[in-house]
């Protein structure tokens, strides 16, 4: 407990509509802006690193892990809203998937599992984190979606989401200690 958490956004991803949307990676700029954002040095103080299981958290963490010589930490629960149950969907499709999910959290669309359980997986996840280390300084490095609704709960702005989301970018972080939002990942 009394850690402080990093919840950091990953990195932008190569949309490939012949792959499920969990085994996209990272753009080549988009890992040129990890290693950039990992160079600037705001994160060399962590003491642990995790991703969640998807390539693209992993990969975007991974020039932190190098350079602090740690090991990554990969834990499922922490993924993006599982979205492979249901058949490859065109990038438009998706993004209009996202506004309905949103906007019924009960919503479950082309299997998809639905955005309350997802923020619940999520929220447990956390928990255990957060009851495993103490006094420590963790970042996650995990997806929009899951991240948007946690962030959107902690402040209170579950009718905010859509407009939250639009606003998240691609390594946008925010930090949590006991349980308070230090920094919205919108700011």
């Amino acid at each position: 407990m009394n850690n402080k958490i990093i919840f950091l956004r990953h990195a932008e991803t190569k949309k490939d509509e012949s792959i499920p949307v969990s085994r996209w990676i990272l753009t080549k700029d988009g890992k040129r802006k990890s290693q950039i954002l990992m160079d600037t040095g705001i994160f060399n103080d962590v003491d642990i690193i995790i991703a969640s299981k998807e390539i693209k958290t992993y990969q975007t963490v991974l020039p932190l892990a190098k350079k602090l010589n740690k090991k990554i930490i990969r834990i499922r629960e922490l993924g993006e809203i599982n979205r492979d149950k249901g058949k490859v969907i065109s990038k438009e499709e998706y993004d209009k998937l996202k506004v309905r999910i949103f906007e019924d959290l009960d919503l479950s669309v082309e299997g998809w599992e639905t955005s309350r359980h997802a923020l619940q997986r999520f929220e447990k996840a956390i928990n255990r984190i957060n009851g495993q280390y103490n006094n420590k300084k963790i970042i996650i490095a995990s997806h929009g979606t899951v991240m948007t609704l946690f962030f959107a709960s902690k402040a209170k702005q579950m009718s905010q989401l859509i407009k939250r989301w639009k606003s998240l970018k691609f390594l946008d972080y925010g930090i949590i200690k006991n349980n308070q939002v230090l920094k919205d990942i919108n700011d």
